[in-house]
């Protein structure tokens, strides 16, 4: 369960984001000081250790639109899922169950919320 969980989240964030995965990375990795190493943690959905990595996680979410920085944004992350899922059920299925158990996952600490989500994603 949980790879196919991480498959789903990765093509949803993936699907949701204007330009390339890589390019979405990459400007994250700038802009939160982060090592090649520790955004190829995000492929695998990995969790996060150090605030660096975790700040990245945060970044990543925000430009694809499931967090707006103080919470996981369930409706965002349910339209990508619709978009992407089409005639998928069994994606959408999965898709609605993350979401729905993710929703009112909420932190002030934009870093720690996006471990939160993580976590939360992958069923932890």
């Amino acid at each position: 369960m949980r790879h196919s969980c991480v498959f789903i989240t990765l093509t949803i964030l993936a699907s949701s984001c204007s330009g390339s995965m890589e390019q979405v990375k990459q400007a994250c990795m700038e802009q939160e000081g982060v090592s090649q190493a520790d955004a190829d943690l995000f492929n695998k959905m990995d969790k996060p250790v150090t605030r660096p990595q975790k700040c990245f996680y945060a970044c990543m979410f925000e430009r694809f639109g499931t967090s707006d920085g103080h919470r996981f944004d369930t409706e965002v992350f349910l339209e990508n899922s619709e978009k992407l899922a089409q005639n998928d059920q069994k994606m959408l299925n999965a898709a609605r169950e993350m979401a729905e158990r993710c929703d009112g996952v909420e932190n002030e600490d934009r870093c720690e919320l996006a471990a939160d989500i993580l976590n939360c994603l992958r069923g932890d």
